[in-house]
């Protein structure tokens, strides 16, 4: 834990490197020191078909999958810091936004081998 989703808007991918914002997004989880390194998984999802009320559609939205348990202070700590330090490195996003979002911890299944 913990599963991070990166969504962005296709029209991204000539101007950035998605693996070295996945990089970046990885080293800043595991300065956080809230989660194990070799239990970090990230993967990203580029959307071609977006829309809003923007001129510019261009975004990325970071949902970080953890554990239940965590305070409110916390999230908005990882939250911060994931929009804070991706900032300078994608100023080309017109909308960059990071969520929490738990998973029960009652129900979370895993198996590895």
């Amino acid at each position: 834990m913990p599963h991070c989703i990166v969504e962005y808007s296709a029209d991204l991918k000539a101007h950035l490197d998605i693996q070295q914002v996945l990089h970046q997004l990885f080293v800043l989880l595991e300065k956080s020191a809230e989660f194990d390194s070799a239990a970090i998984k990230l993967r990203a999802q580029p959307y071609s078909d977006v829309f809003s009320g923007l001129a510019d559609h261009s975004f990325m939205h970071i949902r970080l999958h953890i554990l239940s348990g965590r305070s409110p202070q916390q999230k908005l700590a990882l939250t911060s810091a994931i929009v804070n330090g991706l900032s300078a490195q994608l100023a080309m996003v017109k909308s960059l936004s990071a969520e929490v979002v738990d998973i029960q911890r009652e129900s979370y299944t895993k198996r590895l081998t």
